[in-house]
């Protein structure tokens, strides 16, 4: 990953245990492929764990000894939802509660208003939940454990106080459920005269074309919607997920980065948080999800003097084709 996409565009998840083990990958490579039609196979392990409550409120999860183990990962549907059926294709909006089991400690708790985003599409994600949640229907309540060491390493994480040997669990309440746009899509918008022009790649993994019209470029931000989308409101706190291209107004044939070149081919971060430059944390929000947008950025909301690397320099102003796909 590129110091520009550590800046602008670094995938973000609200927490980090869903993800798979760094060093794992070998292991990771010999577990099955995700269920894509129908929920995996409920494990009988999870049978003795009491787990009582109302939807929508955190639970109580009484273990029947401490420490308790799995042999595997594994899940257990708690309660059915009657919502929309979930797919690998999706990205899951839930409540989420995580419990070390050789003690029953709580870790991190998501109840109440605010709710965790998940692609289950996403490499990383804990191949564990990825199958307890696909096949699923939203409103579903799903209890999951995972060895610790499939979500740490072998050298488990002291300072959260759990060792390889640890078990945890994790129960998730869906509350939403929605497949992410590949590209832009909704009403064309005509650009002002005098911007950048833009032609898109072939595909979503080529980077975006732009050419510079003749002259200095403006001296203020300027944002350019050249499609309009029909979804929802971007809202600040959310986390975004786009699809981009960005060059420099100096230098426009030689994107200095673009999201099409990560396995995924988007880029997903907490907006309006004050973690991105300030042209994309104040203009994103308010945005519609689905449109396309021209963003011309001065080095005073991008960079600022200092430049970033030797491919954006201090008096640099940066143009960016961003593709708003998804908000939660």
């Amino acid at each position: 990953m590129s110091s520009f996409r550590l800046r602008l565009a670094a995938a973000v998840l609200p927490f980090t245990l869903v993800l798979a083990a760094c060093g794992n990958d070998a292991q990771n490579a010999d577990a099955p492929p995700p269920t894509t039609a129908a929920a995996a196979a409920e494990s009988q392990e999870l049978a003795p764990v009491k787990v009582e409550g109302a939807p929508g409120a955190k639970p109580t999860i009484t273990l029947p000894s401490t420490p308790f183990m799995v042999s595997g990962p594994g899940h257990r549907t708690v309660a059915a939802g009657d919502g929309k059926d979930i797919t690998e294709a999706d990205t899951v909006s839930a409540h989420f509660l995580l419990l070390n089991a050789k003690d029953g400690k709580e870790l991190e708790s998501r109840f109440g208003e605010e709710v965790v985003g998940l692609g289950l599409g996403d490499e990383t994600l804990q191949p564990a939940i990825r199958n307890a949640l696909v096949g699923q229907k939203v409103g579903a309540r799903v209890l999951v454990a995972v060895p610790a060491k499939e979500a740490v390493g072998e050298q488990g994480n002291p300072t959260m106080g759990i060792a390889a040997a640890d078990t945890l669990l994790y129960f998730f309440e869906v509350t939403d459920a929605k497949t992410p746009l590949k590209e832009a899509t909704g009403t064309p918008v005509p650009p002002k005269a005098g911007l950048p022009t833009v032609q898109m790649g072939a595909s979503p993994q080529e980077p975006a074309k732009i050419t510079v019209p003749k002259g200095a470029p403006p001296k203020e931000t300027v944002v350019q919607p050249l499609i309009q989308g029909k979804g929802p409101k971007v809202q600040a706190g959310q986390t975004v997920r786009v699809s981009y291209t960005g060059v420099t107004w100096r230098d426009p044939a030689n994107p200095f980065d673009y999201s099409g070149k990560t396995p995924e081919g988007y880029a997903e971060f907490p907006i309006g948080q004050g973690g991105l430059i300030k042209a994309w944390d104040e203009n994103i929000p308010g945005q519609t999800v689905g449109s396309r947008i021209l963003m011309v950025v001065p080095p005073a909301d991008g960079y600022g003097k200092e430049g970033r690397g030797e491919q954006i320099k201090g008096d640099d102003t940066m143009i960016f084709v961003l593709d708003i796909l998804d908000a939660t």
